[in-house]
């Protein structure tokens, strides 16, 4: 099994002095951060359009083995909720040519879909139509996803479930491609809480079930730092 694991984002001033030395200029963060870690979840994509002039810069600051994991932008998704226009349409090619400028260095794209949207294949089917020959990984708020049916769907698909550990949104521990693909919100608060090492092991165990040929594994609880402490720690168990 191939191991990637590392933290929803890098641009964290709050991580000075618990990761980033004091001293350390933002603009070297990434490359600080890639001799700790070998991918990074990119949640800036999330909120606006990014540059390929910015991807670029990126991947100039690390080595050719990191990989970058991306979150598709929510005009899609959140504003758009999957149904998309021809002017959207435009935009997501723009968006997926963007991030093929990291070539090799480009990991799977996370749709994360919000909680206010049930399920619907049929919709579904037709959104992921616009992805050619990309590692997709599809996060559910809803509860009404998480079924056979739509784990059968994304297996037709070859598109991975995203197992997201966390208080407030629904979940499986399961495989629906060669690839595993996990999010670490924190809990019992959201975004806020260090994770047990006993909670960490457990996950262990469970994807060792599994049995992916990959493993993508990123912690989202950057408060004081924690994401960094798990994401070492369970790199560790891990290996």
């Amino acid at each position: 099994m191939k191991i990637y694991v590392g933290t929803s984002g890098w641009q964290y001033y709050h991580w000075k002095g618990k990761f980033y030395p004091e001293n350390l200029d933002s603009k070297d963060f990434l490359k600080f951060y890639s001799k700790y870690f070998n991918t990074v979840e990119v949640n800036t994509s999330f909120y606006h359009f990014t540059k390929k002039s910015t991807f670029e810069k990126w991947k100039s600051q690390i080595n050719k083995n990191f990989l970058f994991s991306i979150k598709l932008y929510r005009l899609f998704t959140h504003f758009r909720k999957l149904k998309l226009k021809k002017d959207d349409k435009r935009i997501l090619k723009e968006t997926i040519k963007s991030y093929k400028v990291f070539g090799k260095n480009l990991g799977p794209i996370l749709i994360q879909l919000p909680p206010s949207l049930k399920k619907n294949l049929e919709i579904l089917d037709e959104f992921l139509e616009n992805f050619d020959y990309l590692k997709l990984a599809i996060e559910f708020r809803h509860s009404s996803w998480l079924d056979k049916e739509t784990y059968d769907f994304l297996k037709k698909k070859k598109v991975a479930f995203v197992i997201s550990d966390s208080p407030r949104w629904p979940t499986e521990i399961i495989k629906t491609c060669d690839f595993v693909y996990i999010r670490f919100h924190g809990k019992p608060n959201l975004f806020a809480s260090k994770y047990e090492k006993r909670e960490l092991e457990r996950y262990e165990e469970e994807i060792k079930k599994l049995k992916p040929k990959i493993l993508f594994a990123y912690f989202n609880n950057d408060a004081e730092g924690y994401a960094v402490q798990d994401a070492l720690e369970f790199k560790k168990l891990l290996s």
